[in-house]
């Protein structure tokens, strides 16, 4: 999970390159196609066939069947050549996909129907297609039909207990670190908890727009003023035993907020599915963890760094099969399949955000009721090569956990940290 995230982030491009992107042809569509149409298109999915077909393809089918689907795989790095050898109708793209598709004309121009009463864009996350707006230059050329983000997750019995008032939308992380401080460490409780360091410094990094690299310069940027501020707070509130920090996996269940040992954590969408859903499931009524939802700590109050979707479904202006391709663009979009799929938990969250699963009544509009903030799909992440963000993220961790063990000093570990790093990012030049 946190691999894809590392890929889709990694392919954003900025708004300025795709100001004057159109479609390249002038063929029209009707919005509302023959069911019994006949016609077979190919989607290029990632993942490939099963996994397409269970989430949409199946339900897709059954009304429209005789539209059949060839779904094809690809992996990321490889979409521009996937794309120009198999000629799809369908692409689901990246919001990087997605930009330099329209600087070539690649993609069709959905506007006038997807805007059609019928549609309903208003249930729509208005924000994701505002950014999608800002790309195609006033128009939309695709929809996502789920996105992400992440939220602060807090345990309403501990903070009742000690009395401590609930974390409320829009906090920073200091006072996030600092409320966690007011937990009662004797009685074997901490304040927050999160999977390792790195992810932790990477979240507030991103918060206060960060970045260990310089991709212009090809330097490694980790050893600053800025960045010495957001390890020290995460330092201090590991050495006053608010923080734990126990390098779980992202799939280990019962980490310290499911048990109930933590008050707190910050997680994306998939945290509901994954772990506090699969505890429910597994233990039943044994489980017992009183949880809500606060909006993500954040430097600006109605702001979140943390939005990303990687399933934007568009239509090939070169398709030959465009009115059945937008039938799918349409069907996996639309007001009745997200309701349809509101019945069960699910791993990504949906765009039609009246429709987030939220059997128990909790604060699910913590996920989307921040604005995106921009900056963060601005980054140009294509110049990083492969393999660095996961290697500096162990370097970030080893180089952590020699300070919280009192081996190095912060300003020894960091200065490690942009040595080590620096020559890790040499070596990927010269390859």
């Amino acid at each position: 999970m946190k691999a894809r995230l590392t890929v889709v982030l990694a392919l954003f491009l900025t708004l300025s390159i795709i100001s004057t992107a159109c479609s390249s042809t002038k063929e029209t569509i009707q919005y509302e196609g023959d069911p019994q149409m006949k016609a077979s298109i190919k989607i290029m999915y990632p993942g490939g066939k099963e996994p397409f077909m269970k989430e949409y393809g199946d339900l897709f089918a059954a009304k429209y069947p005789n539209i059949e689907l060839n779904v094809i795989n690809f992996s990321w790095n490889q979409f521009t050549k996937t794309m120009e050898e198999e000629k799809p109708d369908v692409m689901t793209v990246g919001i990087g996909e997605y930009a330099e598709l329209l600087e070539d004309n690649r993609l069709y121009d959905l506007n006038d129907v997807i805007t059609n009463d019928a549609f309903d864009l208003e249930g729509i996350h208005p924000e994701i297609v505002s950014l999608l707006r800002q790309y195609g230059n006033g128009k939309l050329y695709g929809l996502p039909p789920t996105f992400y983000n992440q939220a602060l997750f807090y345990n309403k019995d501990l903070f009742d207990k000690y009395s401590i008032p609930y974390p409320t939308d829009g906090m920073t992380w200091g006072e996030v670190l600092n409320l966690a401080k007011r937990f009662p460490v004797e009685d074997g409780i901490n304040g927050f908890f999160m999977r390792d360091f790195n992810s932790l410094q990477e979240a507030i990094a991103q918060a206060e727009n960060l970045s260990a690299i310089n991709t212009r310069d090809n330097k490694v940027t980790i050893n600053t003023d800025e960045y010495k501020k957001v390890f020290k707070m995460i330092v201090d509130a590991y050495e006053s035993k608010a923080l734990v920090l126990p390098n779980t996996d992202a799939f280990e269940v019962y980490d310290p907020f499911i048990t109930g040992t933590s008050a707190m954590t910050m997680d994306y969408y998939y945290y509901l599915n994954n772990q506090i859903y699969w505890a429910k499931a597994e233990k039943g009524d044994e489980f017992q963890l009183n949880w809500d939802l606060a909006s993500a700590p954040e430097s600006s109050r109605d702001v979140s760094s943390y939005y990303y979707f990687g399933d934007i479904f568009t239509v090939n202006a070169d398709s030959a099969n465009k009115q059945a391709a937008w039938e799918l663009v349409k069907f996996v979009n639309s007001d009745q399949l997200a309701k349809q799929k509101s019945r069960t938990t699910s791993f990504a969250a949906p765009t039609r955000t009246q429709y987030l699963y939220n059997p128990d009544g909790k604060r699910v509009e913590a996920f989307y009721n921040q604005k995106l903030k921009l900056e963060h799909f601005k980054k140009d992440w294509t110049a990083v090569p492969d393999g660095f963000n996961s290697q500096m993220k162990g370097i970030i961790n080893s180089e952590a956990k020699a300070v919280m063990v009192g081996a190095k000093t912060l300003d020894e570990a960091m200065g490690s940290m942009q040595e080590r790093g620096q020559q890790f990012l040499d070596q990927k030049l010269k390859k």
